[in-house]
């Protein structure tokens, strides 16, 4: 193989190597497989190098630190932890173990999001929680405290906002005096709810409404009235039409005139015979010649008219059939109903439009209004709470004298001008894997082009001085032959035998 070197000594002293032996790679072997395979490595770092690079630049971001410390006095005098509790069975590490477990709580941190005038959710607390640290350094009563963001000035108001709040809930919790803070915050709770109100009354002003709940409400009812109304105007509208169809089909079978009378003189002629056969009996007896003959004359006309002789004859009278006329008067009555409620139903589906046209307004402003009211609600029930805060705490500090802060701030945090970030450390180690993987690559192709192709690399290194000559070397050579070269790598012929 052309890596392999075929070394033996042949100076006096040594043995001559047997005539199979296996011969080793050393590390010129290595530095020349690599050579000749140089560019291959270089395009194969440079694929696996950029990528990772850019990567390790684009997504590990950099962050920015601030840090603040805190010392804590261990005052026989003072009510903090170093005198409290069981006398002086406290040490240092106890002591500063219960102020970095208060500084580390919750409840600093729900004080810390209330002091920066946010709502202390669960999410804005596992923020807090994920970015603050808190160390010490040993046999020293120094607490150091951080907090890591990807905003400077952040970091360092948030940082201070914590350290204010531990101040403030240990005075509260271990002291009892925290009046004076708790009137601070007070003040800043109701300026806090003073604004979330403004900032609702404002939107209420821009929208054009006093009371939203209470509007809503009304929308929601108003549109409910005119669907009732407009189903009654149409149900009403419908009967209506129908009623006047109805009295229409009625009409077609009824005459419009019909005969109301027939006038003749029968009637009038027998009442005029009657009157002259009074007239006669006055005069004469009712024997007598004219009376019996006029009674004759009465007899058959009531004999004509009994027969039915005058019946439909004489002067006929007709005219407008009342009943008719009634129903007529009935159709129009329906049809104007219905028309009239036609009208009303239409004017009803306008109003119906313009009153959900309005309680849809409404409904889109409600989540907006929603959250200014959360607000609000917050902010009052926040100044509420301090309110009775600074009430018990001043009640307290009437009956017990000042007591001095036994943690004093050291170094405020400030904003840090320098990042920390992993980038150098990423693209480093990008670097050292793209190199690793491109020198085994090169060392992998060129096992196996040297397999392939045994010519030797590089010649094997001289021989000492031969003291014999030539001649005594030519003898050597003839006692003990050159071992026969294996074209096959060593891996390869390991695994061949």
């Amino acid at each position: 193989m052309g890596v392999m070197s075929d070394f033996h000594d042949s100076g006096p002293g040594r043995s001559a190597p047997p005539a199979h032996g296996r011969r080793e790679i050393d590390l010129f072997d290595l530095a020349a497989i690599v050579w000749t395979q140089k560019f291959l490595i270089i395009l194969v770092f440079l694929a696996l190098f950029i990528p990772g690079a850019i990567a390790a630049y684009t997504l590990l971001t950099p962050t920015y630190e601030a840090e603040t410390r805190l010392l804590v006095l261990l005052d026989e005098d003072d009510p903090t932890p170093g005198a409290a509790g069981s006398g002086g069975a406290f040490v240092l590490d106890q002591v500063l173990q219960s102020e970095i477990e208060i500084l580390d709580s919750d409840a600093v941190r729900r004080r810390a999001i209330e002091r920066r005038g946010a709502e202390p959710t669960s999410a804005a607390l596992r923020r807090l929680r994920s970015g603050f640290s808190v160390s010490r350094a040993p046999n020293a009563s120094v607490i150091t405290a951080t907090y890591e963001s990807d905003d400077p000035e952040l970091a360092a108001t948030v940082l201070n906002a914590i350290v204010e709040a531990y101040l403030d809930y240990r005075q509260e919790v271990l002291v009892e005096d925290g009046a004076g803070q708790l009137r601070a915050r007070l003040a800043r709770a109701e300026i806090v709810a003073q604004e979330a109100a403004g900032e609702l009354r404002a939107f209420l002003n821009d929208h054009g409404l006093v009371d939203f709940e209470a509007e809503q409400a009304a929308a929601v009812a108003r549109v409910t009235d005119l669907q009732t109304r407009l189903l009654l105007a149409e149900a009403e509208a419908e009967a209506a039409a129908a009623g006047a169809a109805a009295i229409e089909a009625r009409l077609t079978e009824i005459p419009q005139t019909i005969e109301h009378y027939v006038e003749n003189d029968v009637t009038g002629q027998l009442l005029t015979l009657e009157v002259r056969r009074r007239e006669l009996l006055a005069r004469y007896l009712p024997d007598a010649p004219p009376v019996v003959a006029i009674e004759r004359e009465i007899a058959a006309l009531r004999d004509f008219i009994d027969a039915g002789g005058a019946q439909g004859a004489g002067q006929r009278r007709t005219g407008a059939n009342p009943v008719y006329q009634e129903l007529e008067t009935a159709r129009l009555q329906q049809a104007g109903a219905a028309a009239a409620q036609r009208r009303l139903a239409a004017m009803l589906r306008r109003q119906l439009a313009d009153a959900r046209a309005e309680a849809d307004r409404l409904r889109a402003l409600a989540p907006a209004h929603d959250r200014l009211r959360r607000e609000v609600s917050a902010a009052e029930t926040a100044a509420e709470r301090l309110s009775e805060q600074s009430a018990n705490a001043v009640a307290q500090a009437a009956g017990s004298g000042d007591a001095a802060d036994a943690v004093r701030i050291v170094e405020r945090a400030e904003t840090p001008a320098e990042a920390k970030s992993l980038r150098k450390i990423a693209i480093a180690g990008a670097g050292v894997f793209a190199l690793g993987l491109a020198g085994l690559l090169g060392l992998l192709v060129g096992y196996a082009q040297d397999w392939r192709d045994p010519a030797p690399r590089r010649s094997p290194p001289p021989h000492a001085p031969d003291p014999g000559g030539a001649g005594a070397r030519a003898a050597r050579q003839s006692a003990h032959p050159a071992p026969r070269r294996d074209p096959l790598p060593v891996l390869a012929r390991v695994g061949r035998q």
